[in-house]
Formats: C-alpha cells, sequence, structure tokens
C-alpha cells in the first residue's frame, strides 16, 4: 500500500475543535511538529536507562497528541506500552512499540507538513 493511501493521520478531530480557525490548526501541526521529536528522543533514552516511570510519563504526555492529530493507531500503542511501563510486565514488547511510535510519528510529521500548506 502506498504512503498516500494509508495516512496516519486524520485531522477531522481537529477540525472540529477548531470552529473554523485555520490559525489554531496550523499551531496545533507546528506544536505537534516540534515536541513530538524531542519527546521520542526522550522515550529512547528512559528506554535505553530502563526509566520505566519517566517513559510512561513521556507516553502519557503524548497521547492527547495522537488523538489531535488522529493517529489512531499511535493511540492503541501509547495505552499498552504505558501500561507495560506501569506494570513493568511485558517489558521485551516496550523496544518495538517505541520504535513504531517513532516511525508513525516520523512519518505523520512528514504528512502534517504537506497538510498545514492548506490552512496558511
Amino acid at each position: 500500500m502506498s504512503p498516500q493511501n494509508n495516512k496516519h493521520i486524520n485531522l477531522s478531530y481537529l477540525k472540529q475543535l477548531s470552529n473554523g480557525s485555520n490559525e489554531f490548526i496550523v499551531q496545533m501541526i507546528s506544536i505537534f511538529m516540534v515536541q513530538t521529536p524531542e519527546a521520542t528522543n526522550l522515550m529512547d533514552k528512559h528506554l535505553k536507562s530502563n526509566e520505566w516511570k519517566l517513559l510512561k510519563g513521556v507516553i502519557h504526555k503524548m497521547k492527547p497528541s495522537f488523538s489531535f492529530m488522529g493517529i489512531k493507531e499511535l493511540e492503541t500503542i501509547a495505552i499498552s506500552a504505558e501500561k507495560y511501563c506501569e506494570t513493568e510486565t511485558d517489558l521485551d514488547k516496550l523496544p518495538g512499540l517505541i520504535q513504531r511510535i517513532k516511525e508513525v510519528c516520523s512519518e505523520a510529521i512528514n504528512e502534517l507538513e504537506e497538510e498545514k500548506k492548506q490552512f496558511i
């Protein structure tokens, strides 16, 4: 499946929240594009140092942005990753989940870069 047919983002919710304000949409997209790489770097750091509570905190903070940007796949992954951090179970699954979050976020940022143009 080509990336064009399988987008990660769906801005319906964000558009609804914006009450027709393109400025709000652009602002939210910009915040996501700045904060997400910082957050994924922190996730890597906490994963490598086995700091489960800190890792859970970063994931938890990212969840609303997944909802705003309509990245349904990551909402589910984040819930699982949070649970594993909280209970310190299935920790062997975390590297794969974190890697998937990073990949999808990176692709979503590329998609948002394009989407943002229509609101400027």
